[in-house]
């Protein structure tokens, strides 16, 4: 083994029995640095295979910066941290690093996490390597299709979503100091865009058309430059025109990439997503790599008119993927089905992630589906559903006589699906014990039947789903670290509907149109205050749950319209007596700031972070909306 390993650890006592570990094991260890700046000139004189990073270093940059530059040079890197606070991990996490070590360090978690950021790291190469490939293809095809320019440049867009996640797209050009605006697109679906002009931007910002003109020939970029979260909401203060898309369109994050073309203009893409931490320094890269096809297609689109007349229309790419059963055009759903469509047609493991109810077996059917695998078995295997007893003569088979009762061979699920996939439903319920004989199969990519010596080669998928948290299984030792990494290699992680709840009412429409099909029924939909309340609720069993609760409705409903649904634990706002005393007191602007973070935070049931979280809905930094709690006096006890 001569894979170079860089230690990044301030402390010498820890980063030496480091080195005597790895060393010990046949890694080099190509030095140790206790700054930023040391472990990038480290790097310069001999480029690691794998960076050991702890988060806190000597001086004002952390490992959190190194790891975007190490995920540009495509270096693997795994963190060491101690108890490390909630801001900490989740900015730690958002790097997408290969493996987490805590200290104390145990030699063989160590070499273990090793081990797996090495399979996981030639994995993510070989995805990330075959997806530009295929990006570049596209973007060249376009470049020889038919069509306007106009058209060629908005295909390119969408070429460019699944690698870099938008939801608004801002297009001009600048020559000689001079800005004209071409066009903007809003994403409102799945391969579906809306093209916003000036008259529409007015009407939605509240803005006269040519204050929107004048805000749009004001492009201050020169480089690229991305904007996520605080540095988001400063950035607007300087630029109108960003303050304004992100208040109408809830916009947090932007990424501004501007290229020069032949013709000496240069071309702007300024990308905005609803998430506060969407873009990464290695979008930038996937712009560099692809520059010289995107001045390609964008410099025929320099000459067009920057307006005409019309109302802007919906635009969608041919062709679109389906996602069959699946509804919702919210963007948390929008951004599964992007990385669903990267992650199905590459031969790898997936790992889908969410709470009960959210649908993960048909997420499970699409990836299937959109698979060059998709003519071949699809075995399902709920793990919770199987007895201990009989969960490995399930999966493995058996031979005749292999135990009291097997008075026939038996062929195995995994045998079964041989050319095909395998669905492990609830893999966080599996036994300790036979993880490590699903770990073999994973590796070996081969089965032994149960009273069988020989072992059977298959050529099997796997796609595995929990609803519960397996870093927090793996840290109780009630699931093998290793494992989860392999089956982690891509995971995908589904919103609850709570989260989305501005898809309650195309699912319930969606739910009882499929339930007049079943019934004869002829419902229409609900009363505007049913629907209130259906948005309104938590939904703790998500879509499940809003599917029987729309079927039960239904069944009791006798119009066209459903007037009413009982929702467990929902409760009406009650009236106030008629005669209940006023409190005329004028609030002061911290008690109504104290209500209303309280009002969302309620709302979320208590969530400040991630998509749907408190912070997202009041569109501040989560940061800030920590201290202004502290400050407030907010706490959890408060918000229940």
């Amino acid at each position: 083994m001569n894979e170079k390993v860089l230690i990044v650890e301030d402390q010498f006592i820890e980063a030496n029995d480091l080195r005597l570990m790895l060393e010990k094991s046949g890694y080099k260890v190509c030095g140790i640095a206790r700054s930023v700046p040391q472990a990038q000139e480290l790097i310069r004189q001999d480029k690691p295979d794998l960076v050991l990073l702890d988060i806190f270093l000597k001086g004002r940059q952390t490992g959190i910066d190194l790891a975007h530059e190490l995920r540009e040079q495509h270096i693997a890197f795994i963190y060491l941290s101690a108890n490390s606070s909630q801001d900490v991990l989740t900015a730690a996490k958002a790097t997408q690093p290969y493996g987490f070590l805590v200290k104390p360090f145990r030699e063989r978690d160590v070499l273990a996490t090793l081990e797996i950021a090495r399979f996981r790291h030639e994995n993510s190469l070989e995805s990330h390597l075959r997806r530009e490939t295929a990006l570049r293809k596209e973007l060249a095809q376009l470049q020889a299709a038919g069509g306007t320019p106009e058209q060629r440049l908005l295909q390119a867009g969408i070429a460019l979503q699944p690698y870099i996640p938008f939801e608004y797209l801002s297009v001009s050009f600048r020559k000689n100091g001079a800005v004209r605006h071409l066009r903007d697109y809003r994403r409102i679906g799945f391969n579906e865009y809306q093209e916003l002009g000036r008259e529409e931007l007015s009407n939605i910002t509240g803005m006269p058309a040519d204050v929107v003109q004048q805000l749009q020939s004001a492009q201050p970029w020169e480089t690229p430059a991305i904007f996520n979260g605080a540095d988001f909401a400063r950035e607007q203060k300087s630029v109108p025109l960003m303050h304004q898309l992100a208040k109408s369109f809830r916009l947090q994050s932007s990424f501004v990439y501007p290229f020069a073309l032949p013709n000496g203009r240069t071309c702007i893409l300024h990308f905005y997503s609803k998430l506060p931490d969407a873009f990464l320094p290695f979008h930038t890269g996937i712009c560099q790599r692809q520059r010289d096809l995107l001045a390609e297609l964008a410099e025929g689109s320099a000459g067009i008119a920057p307006e005409r007349d019309g109302t802007p229309a919906a635009k969608k790419a041919p062709p679109a993927k389906v996602f069959d059963g699946i509804v919702g055009n919210s963007h948390l759903l929008l951004k599964v089905f992007d990385h669903l469509s990267q992650a199905a047609p590459i031969d790898t493991s997936i790992l889908i992630l969410g709470e009960s109810g959210t649908g993960k077996e048909r997420i499970a059917d699409c990836i299937h589906q959109l698979s060059p695998r998709r003519g071949k078995p699809f075995v399902k295997v709920n793990c919770a559903a199987l007895p201990a007893t009989l969960i490995e003569s399930e999966l493995f088979g058996h031979e005749k006589g292999a135990f009291t009762g097997a008075a026939d061979r038996r062929i195995g699920k995994f045998e079964q699906a041989d050319g095909g996939t395998v669905f492990l439903d609830e893999i966080g319920e599996m036994p300790v014990e036979l993880q490590a004989k699903l770990l073999r199969v994973l590796q070996e990519r081969e089965i032994e039947r149960l009273g069988s010596r020989a072992p059977i080669k298959i050529n099997v998928r796997f796609i595995a789903a929990t609803n519960r948290n397996l870093e927090k299984e793996v840290a109780e030792g009630r699931f093998r670290l290793d494992l989860y990494y392999r089956l982690n290699v891509f995971p995908l992680t589904l919103p609850s509907l709570r989260e989305r709840a501005e898809d309650v009412p195309a699912l319930v429409q969606h739910f009882i149109d499929l339930f007049n099909a079943k019934t004869g029924k002829r419902i229409q939909g609900t009363t505007d205050k049913v629907m209130a309340q259906l948005q309104q609720y938590h939904w703790p069993g998500n879509i499940r749950e809003l599917e029987h609760l729309v079927e039960r409705s239904m069944l009791l409903n006798r119009g066209p319209l459903i007037e009413e649904i009982i929702l467990p634990g929902f409760r009406q706002p009650e009236h106030l007596p008629i005669h209940a005393p006023v409190d005329n007191r004028v609030k002061t602007i911290h008690e109504n700031e104290r209500d209303h973070i309280l009002s969302v935070l309620k709302k979320c049931n208590g969530r400040v972070w991630g998509a749907g979280g408190a912070a997202e809905l009041l569109q501040i930094p989560p940061t800030t909306l920590h201290s202004k709690m502290k400050k407030l006096g907010i706490r959890k006890e408060h918000i229940c």
